[in-house]
């Protein structure tokens, strides 16, 4: 998919550390819209705890340069927001580096689904990462946004184990 800035009159940008707010929204509704997918709530007080942390976890990181964030606006409004997270793995035969990026945090207002406003962020990650000498982007994908990353070439990874520690 070739990449433009400049789509059906809405702009992508890096996002700010005033933008902060308006992504640990969108954080929270995405949590939101996946547990009601699940036929599952989450209370308003752990949302609100949600994007505190996610505010914080923001601030300190796009601060420091692990974390870099892009949203979408339309006339000045921000409607869709994503991140990359810098983290350490080890090296492997695909990737000698150790230096992997994590996407999160993929939300795009009701409004604006179906405008490729998650393609657009996403495709701006993988390119700065490409820039960069990332070779690996990993993400946990709900079912609503697995078409989306398929589509860009994502595919799921059956060897991956994941344990909660609670």
């Amino acid at each position: 998919m070739p990449f433009t800035s400049e789509v059906a009159g809405m702009h992508i940008r890096e996002a700010s550390s005033g933008d902060i707010s308006i992504m640990a929204a969108h954080h929270g509704k995405m949590f939101e819209e996946i547990w009601e997918q699940k036929g599952e709530q989450l209370q308003t007080t752990r949302i609100a705890e949600i994007e505190k942390a996610y505010t914080r976890k923001l601030a300190t990181e796009m601060e420091n340069g692990t974390c870099k964030a892009w949203v979408i606006e339309d006339k000045g409004k921000i409607v869709s927001s994503g991140a990359i997270t810098f983290v350490s793995f080890v090296p492997n035969p695909s990737d000698l580096s150790s230096k992997v990026a994590y996407l999160h945090s993929m939300y795009t207002e009701r409004s604006h689904r179906n405008k490729k406003c998650a393609q657009r962020i996403i495709q701006r990650a993988i390119t700065y990462c490409s820039s960069n000498g990332i070779k690996r982007v990993l993400l946990n994908a709900s079912d609503a946004g697995q078409p989306v990353y398929h589509k860009i070439g994502f595919r799921s990874a059956p060897d991956t184990m994941r344990l909660l520690i609670k």
